[in-house]
C-alpha cells in the first residue's frame, strides 16, 4: 500500500488478518496497518452479538507514520503509553481444512501502489 493505514470501526467488529497475524478490533478501539503489510478485513461473528454490518472509517497517510505522541505531563496525550496498545496474535493455516480457497476458489488479494489499484488471485 501507499501508506500507513487507521481503520476504526464505528459499528460491528472486524477480524484484520495480516502476515503478522490477526487481531480483532470492536468498536471504540483502533487498528493501524503499517505501509506494505498486506491485509484482509472481515466481519467478527462473536456468538453475544447479532450485528452482521460494520461501519466505520479509514484513513491512510502517504507522508509519514503513525507514531505515539511523546509521554509528558497528564494531559491530551499524557497517557499514550506503548504497553497500552495491543499487538495481533501469531497464527498460521495448520491443515487444509482451514484453508478457505482452492483452484475452484481462488482468492483475490487488492493493492494499492503509487495512486494506482492492483489486484491479483491466489490460492493460499
Amino acid at each position: 500500500s501507499d501508506g500507513d493505514f487507521l481503520i476504526v470501526p464505528q459499528q460491528g467488529s472486524l477480524l484484520i488478518t495480516t502476515e503478522l497475524g490477526k487481531l480483532v478490533v470492536h468498536p471504540k478501539e483502533i487498528c493501524v496497518v503499517p505501509r506494505g503489510v498486506v491485509f484482509d478485513v472481515q466481519l467478527y461473528q462473536s456468538t453475544s452479538t447479532t450485528v452482521a454490518v460494520a461501519r466505520g472509517y479509514v484513513l491512510e497517510i502517504y507522508k509519514g507514520h503513525f507514531t505515539l505522541p511523546e509521554l509528558g505531563p497528564i494531559g491530551s496525550n499524557g497517557l499514550a503509553n506503548a504497553r497500552d496498545f495491543w499487538y495481533p496474535t501469531a497464527s498460521c493455516v495448520a491443515s487444509k481444512d482451514e484453508y478457505n480457497y482452492s483452484q475452484d476458489n481462488p482468492g483475490r488479494i487488492y493493492n494499492k501502489f503509487g495512486g494506482k489499484l492492483y489486484s491479483r488471485i491466489t490460492f493460499h
